[in-house]
């Protein structure tokens, strides 16, 4: 190839060149100045060489990566390098303050204690303000209390409060401002139950005439709940239908109904809780002038009396033997009534009693009482309430106080019985009785045997001998 064809391949002449070569010594200058002036301030960022130099030339890439000084410190370079490293946060450190929550908790435990024992309290208040309003579950208490033309109402409420009748004094003043009933109220001396609710109290105080002339009445032991109710009638204390209500369905106030079951079966259910005693009652004189006067609440004064009596006599212990013999104290009520009808003192009502728990006690070969006086309890007390013609709606209960009919025990009491036929009924004679019959002169005769027994009917004469 000659000289031509290397100009004609476009090199260009040695003067270009030259010029080339100083156009590039120039350029170098320029690039060592500006290099220089990198360096007096520190390193420059690899992307500045990059941009100086070609990348065809990595010669110069090598030799501008060579003047990187290793050595130097990492702040040097930050403080020169335009593009800055982001430094992590340091995380700050988060210090619990134990006495600060410890305090917390404690005040917390505090405000949550008060809070509940707050609440117990008010609790307790509204349970006892109800009660005190309804009269309902409070220990049974009675008494006489004076009213007066001169009394007001805040009277009248402590008064009340004295004598044992109520424990709110305030709340009755709310009750009787609030139904309106600050009038009314009238002068006397009245008997007061503690199981009256404020309506009834307020009720007694201003509707019932204060009766002062008063009778004392003995309620016979063995009595049942229809003559007693008679009695008190013939003796004007109340009308007889009144104080039925009382005796027939529980009233949920004294403690020896818990013991009382109450069945289908059962025709009153307080029949022989109306304890026999003498009692002090008021007479309503104007009673026979109106005789279908309402005597709902002397009635129930009456009643309660009675109960409240009958309450006062029961003991623990006559309890616990109760649970020894493995009776309730109703059914130790119900036999005690069958006990007082057949007996007549306290010796022969022991051995009467031993008859009947020998023969609960062998149900299999003695399975009836057989005592009479449920028959007459029957035609007595049951029969004459029963509307005419449906005796058979009430065959149940019928059989159910019959002891010729039913087992055992009948559905309840039969009368009131006294204190010596309940102690009968709990520790009976200690025999192997299983029949007993009395004569017309009132002579006991105890048998084993129903062989004996027979020869007992003939000797008292009660059966010819054939």
């Amino acid at each position: 190839m000659d000289i031509k064809d290397f100009d004609q391949l476009g090199f260009p002449d040695s003067d270009e060149n030259n010029d080339d070569f100083g156009a590039t010594r120039e350029l170098d200058s320029i690039h060592d100045a500006e290099q220089q002036e990198n360096f007096s301030g520190g390193i420059a960022p690899r992307e500045r060489f990059t941009e100086l130099n070609s990348a065809d030339d990595p010669g110069s890439t090598r030799m501008m990566d060579s003047l990187t000084v290793p050595d130097e410190p990492e702040e040097a370079y930050a403080s020169t390098n335009p593009v800055r490293k982001r430094k992590k946060r340091k995380k700050k450190k988060h210090y619990t303050n134990h006495t600060r929550t410890m305090g917390h908790i404690f005040l917390g435990v505090v405000l949550s204690s008060v809070a509940i024992c707050v609440g117990i309290f008010l609790a307790w208040k509204v349970i006892v303000a109800l009660m005190d309003y309804t009269g309902m579950a409070k220990q049974n208490h009675e008494a006489q209390v004076v009213i007066d033309s001169n009394m007001n109402i805040d009277d009248i409420a402590e008064t009340l409060h004295d004598n044992g009748i109520i424990e709110m004094p305030w709340l009755f003043k709310t009750y009787i401002n609030f139904a309106d009933k600050a009038e009314g109220f009238l002068d006397g001396e009245y008997t007061v139950n503690s199981g009256m609710s404020y309506s009834n109290i307020i009720t007694l105080l201003q509707t019932q005439r204060s009766y002062t002339n008063t009778v004392t009445i003995m309620i016979p032991e063995g009595y049942n709940a229809h003559q007693i109710g008679e009695l008190l009638e013939e003796n004007l204390v109340c009308r007889a239908e009144d104080f039925e209500k009382y005796y027939r369905t529980k009233l949920d106030r004294y403690d020896f109904e818990e013991q009382i079951e109450v069945t289908d079966e059962r025709f009153y259910a307080l029949e022989g809780y109306l304890f026999p005693d003498t009692y002090n009652f008021y007479v309503i004189d104007d009673l026979p002038d109106k005789p279908d006067m309402d005597t709902t609440e002397y009635a129930k004064q009456a009643a309660e009396k009675m109960y409240s009596n009958f309450e006062s006599k029961i003991t623990k212990d006559m309890y616990a033997r109760a649970k020894e013999l493995g009776m309730s104290f109703d059914q130790v009520i119900t036999l005690a009534s069958i006990i007082q009808k057949e007996g007549t003192n306290e010796d022969n009502m022991a051995n009467i009693s031993s008859v009947f728990h020998n023969r609960l006690g062998n149900m299999y070969e003695y399975p009836h009482l057989q005592s009479d006086t449920t028959e007459y309890y029957i035609q007595d007390c049951i029969m004459p309430k029963i509307p005419a013609n449906s005796s058979g709606l009430y065959e149940n209960i019928i059989n159910a106080y019959d002891t010729y009919t039913c087992e055992g025990l009948p559905a309840g009491p039969i009368c009131s019985p006294g204190l010596e036929a309940i102690n009968a009924a709990l520790y009976p004679a200690e025999t192997d009785y299983y029949y007993f019959l009395s004569s017309s002169d009132g002579v006991f005769y105890f048998a084993s045997t129903i062989e004996k027994h027979e020869q007992n009917i003939i000797d008292a004469a009660l059966r010819e001998e054939e």
